[in-house]
């Protein structure tokens, strides 16, 4: 019973990752080498969001736009689809150089990124 529990949870936690997408991405790259992109990945994205708070802060729409586009895209080819649009949204905003309301999406992208990094690290483990 613990381990369907646990199980369940492991589920849950990797709906936020679309796993069609990442058992392509795994394929194409071997499972060896999706450790290594699993952590550039994390870490690449986790600069980004703090690049996008310092150019939302600045009123740099262009640069927040291109942060954006980065994250968005990163992130749609790993299978996080979600958080992949919740970063589009902010490509199109900064694209559109209106930033209102931007600061509250950029809370919620990263929140949201904590719960992707994690299902990554799960999926990671499990390579």
């Amino acid at each position: 019973m613990r381990n369907r529990r646990r199980h369940s949870r492991i589920m849950e936690e990797h709906a936020i990752i679309d796993m069609p997408t990442f058992t392509q991405l795994k394929e194409q790259m071997g499972a060896d080498f999706i450790v290594e992109l699993i952590d550039t990945y994390n870490v690449e994205t986790q600069g980004l969001i703090d690049q996008l708070g310092q150019a939302l802060h600045a009123g740099e729409a262009a640069s927040f736009g291109r942060c954006a586009h980065s994250i968005k895209s990163s992130s749609a080819s790993f299978g996080a689809l979600a958080f992949s649009q919740l970063a589009r949204e902010l490509e199109l905003m900064g694209k559109a150089n209106d930033l209102t309301g931007a600061s509250q999406i950029l809370e919620r992208l990263s929140a949201d990124f904590l719960l992707v990094k994690r299902s990554l690290e799960e999926l990671k483990n499990e390579s």
